[in-house]
C-alpha cells in the first residue's frame, strides 16, 4: 500500500484541474470518466462548500479528490435531508493500492466540518466490485439498487455520522 494521499481543504488550481479531467478509465471504468474540456467541473464551489476536493501526495501532485453535494448525486437519486452524497476518485494508475481506503477518514472529518449531516451517501456501478468492497469496509451499507447513467444499475450506500 502507497501512502494516504492528503485531502486539501482548497479547490483545485486551473492546472490541476485540467490534469484531473484528463485522468482516462479503461472499460468499463471508462463510465467515470469526465469530459476533458470541462475543467470547470473541478474548479466551481459551491457557497456552501459543495464541489470537489484534491488529495495530493508528497510532492503535492494531485492523485485523487474527493466531491460533496450535488456533483457527487448519480443521475436517479434524489437530495435527502441531513444526508450529503460524496464520491470520491483516484488517479486510474493507482487504483487498487489503498490510496482510496486511506482518505474515507479524511473525507468524513472535512464532510463534518464543512456539512454537519447524519449520513454520507455514496453510488457506485454495481460492476464496480472493488468500490463495493472499499465502501463496505468504511462502513457504508447497501440501501438500494437503482438505474443510473447510461441505463446501468448502481447500488446506493449510506454511512451514518457519529456528531
Amino acid at each position: 500500500m502507497q501512502q494516504v494521499p492528503t485531502l486539501l481543504r482548497r479547490s483545485f488550481t486551473h492546472d490541476e484541474a485540467r490534469t484531473v479531467a484528463a485522468w482516462a478509465y479503461p472499460p468499463p471504468f471508462d463510465l467515470y470518466n469526465v469530459d476533458p474540456t470541462n475543467t470547470n467541473l473541478f474548479t466551481h464551489r459551491d457557497p456552501d462548500g459543495s464541489g470537489y476536493y484534491p488529495a495530493t501526495n508528497d510532492d503535492g501532485t494531485v492523485i485523487a479528490f474527493c466531491v460533496f453535494g450535488p456533483e457527487a448525486r448519480v443521475h436517479g437519486q434524489q437530495p435527502q435531508a441531513g444526508v450529503l452524497d460524496v464520491g470520491l476518485g483516484v488517479h486510474p494508475d493507482l487504483t487498487s493500492r489503498g490510496l482510496a481506503s486511506g482518505l474515507f477518514e479524511q473525507v468524513a472529518v472535512l464532510a463534518r466540518e464543512l456539512f454537519h449531516p447524519h449520513q454520507l451517501r455514496t453510488a457506485v456501478a454495481t460492476f464496480n466490485d472493488r468500490s463495493l468492497v472499499l465502501c463496505r469496509k468504511a462502513g457504508f451499507i447497501p440501501v438500494q439498487d437503482f438505474t443510473g447513467p447510461g441505463d446501468r444499475p448502481f447500488r446506493e450506500l449510506t454511512c451514518d455520522l457519529a456528531q
